[in-house]
């Protein structure tokens, strides 16, 4: 049996737009944000979802709800605050850009670099950011990737088998999930405002079918099911 997990990043907000570290700051979406997150709904309108799952921040559960609009019947929407994006502690708030400026005057134009580039540049980001925190409050690495398998195991217990499961989150917490199944498929800039991330759990076992997909027939084309199979997959972790 198979569940068929959409992950969802949720709409742009204000903070998006601005460009500014938002965390776990509540937001309400944009226009834009919310005109994205009703497109998506008539894209993933045919997707019979069993039940929904979101972060208890306001711009996912309104993007969650935008996107089940025209789903009938509507399933069940449960927050988890297990969902809830990674904490910038006292970073909230500030731009983005103050993270790569403040790690180039401590460690030098080289060795940020280094931190930012290849295999290593999910981890080497989060670094920066917990190391950049004045208030050393920001979440630490292990505690990301923890936090997030952890999210998805209770996502995991509450869900029915072979069903498929929408999932609205946020972009680092969705990141490091993608980073311990398939760190070579996690795009360079991370997953946009409202791409579809499709991962399905089969024998207990998480496969990636599809990161960051924004284009109409990427979305479409993951409701074709492959085949299972009991033999290893490239891309499954327990």
């Amino acid at each position: 049996m198979t569940k068929r997990l959409y992950l969802v990043r949720h709409g742009e907000t204000p903070m998006n737009a601005a460009r500014l570290l938002q965390g776990i700051t509540n937001a309400n979406l944009t226009a834009k944000g919310q005109d994205a997150a009703d497109r998506l709904g008539e894209l993933l309108q045919p997707v019979p979802f069993a039940k929904a799952f979101s972060s208890d921040r306001t711009r996912t559960l309104e993007t969650a709800k935008r996107i089940l609009a025209g789903h009938e019947p509507k399933p069940p929407l449960v927050a988890l605050s297990a969902l809830r994006e990674y904490y910038f502690g006292g970073l909230e708030g500030d731009p983005g850009n103050a993270i790569m400026a403040r790690t180039i005057r401590r460690y030098g134009l080289t060795t940020a670099w280094r931190a930012w580039v290849g295999s290593k540049r999910f981890p080497g980001l989060v670094r920066s950011i917990r190391n950049a925190d004045p208030t050393h409050q920001a979440e630490d690495f292990p505690d990301l990737l923890a936090r997030s398998r952890q999210a998805f195991e209770q996502v995991d217990a509450q869900s029915p088998d072979d069903s498929d499961i929408l999932v609205v989150s946020h972009g680092l917490l969705l990141s490091a999930l993608i980073y311990q199944l398939a760190p070579d498929q996690l795009p360079f800039s991370l997953l946009k405002n409202t791409s579809v991330t499709r991962i399905d759990i089969v024998n207990q076992k998480m496969r990636v079918r599809g990161v960051n997909l924004t284009q109409e027939q990427d979305i479409l084309a993951l409701r074709h099911d492959e085949p299972e199979t009991d033999d290893a997959a490239k891309n499954e972790t327990k």
